[in-house]
């Protein structure tokens, strides 16, 4: 059994991730803000931009497992905003890399989530984990995201997986409670002229990525977490309609007024990003749900 401490646990990708890790048999706790909040889970408190933890998480535990940090697409991309977003990840890290040194003796493997926004607007190109940073906000941020993660295995010399995370795919919030709206109104929205590439994954399929990482101490270094299969936008909306069952209308939502709108944001919508998962099926994972249209009718059940 391992004891696993979780930082942004109660996150979507956390949660899910805590049911599996405790039906695998595993102990599972979390570094909160607050400890208010009721949770099947053992809740410890920590501060991350005050640099401050309750020592005791630490306890025994075997892996430590970084899901912290400001959602990228939450608020619109104001200097303090993009300032949060890269501190909220770097302070998070460099805070569990200090835990670790001081009272994690026990600690085998730092687990840490990334984004496979470090790739940028790749357009037509698949790209793999070998692929360099592309420009622009996002890939800036996922760069120094991932430099403040290097240190771990550097300083503390701790076996890492990093999971560049594609679009989670969830019935309990994200992206696709966001792109099921238009539906009410039997309409299907596609961003711009709907070609650019979406790599997506669902929820299952990413949490047992890292939940491989807690059985198998082999499974170490990068990885892209994303679907085998990357569709187009427009692809992505059509099969909403026909995992969903219902009638509605393939509907555009022009670039230009989406640029209006999100101003610099709308890079998370607009960009082209087909992402290979080959690194990921040569290790021996399997996925539950590789196809969107089964994978979208499995989470709208």
């Amino acid at each position: 059994m391992a004891i696993v401490l979780i930082a942004g646990g109660t996150g979507l990708i956390g949660m899910r991730l805590s049911e599996i890790l405790t039906e695998q048999g595993h102990e599972v706790r979390h570094f909160s803000r607050s400890t208010g909040a009721r949770s099947p889970y053992a809740t410890f408190q920590w501060d991350a931009a005050g640099g401050s933890y309750d020592e005791a998480a630490f306890q025994g535990v075997t892996h430590v497992i970084n899901l912290a940090g400001a959602g990228i697409a939450d608020a619109r991309w104001t200097s303090r905003r993009k300032q949060l977003i890269i501190e909220s990840r770097t302070a998070s890290t460099r805070l569990l890399k200090k835990g670790i040194a001081a009272h994690g003796p026990l600690v085998k493997a730092y687990l840490a989530g990334s984004a496979i926004g470090y790739y940028g607007n790749s357009g037509e190109q698949l790209v793999t984990e070998e692929a360099p940073a592309g420009n622009g906000f996002l890939s800036e941020s996922v760069n120094i995201w991932e430099q403040a993660i290097a240190e771990i295995p550097e300083e503390l010399n701790l076996p890492t997986l990093i999971v560049r995370t594609g679009i989670v795919l969830s019935p309990q919030g994200g992206a696709l409670q966001k792109m099921l709206l238009p539906l009410h109104f039997f309409v299907s929205t596609y961003f711009g002229d709907g070609q650019q590439w979406y790599s997506w994954i669902h929820i299952d399929d990413i949490c047992q990525i890292f939940a491989k990482g807690v059985n198998d101490d082999h499974f170490r270094g990068l990885y892209n977490g994303v679907a085998p299969h990357p569709v187009r936008n427009k692809t992505l909306a059509q099969a909403l309609i026909t995992a969903s069952g219902k009638s509605a209308f393939l509907f555009p939502a022009p670039a230009f007024m989406l640029r209006l709108v999100l101003g610099e944001m709308s890079h998370t919508i607009l960009d082209s990003s087909q992402v290979s998962a080959a690194k990921l099926t040569g290790s021996g994972f399997t996925f539950e749900h590789p196809s969107i249209v089964p994978a979208l009718e499995d989470l709208l059940q």
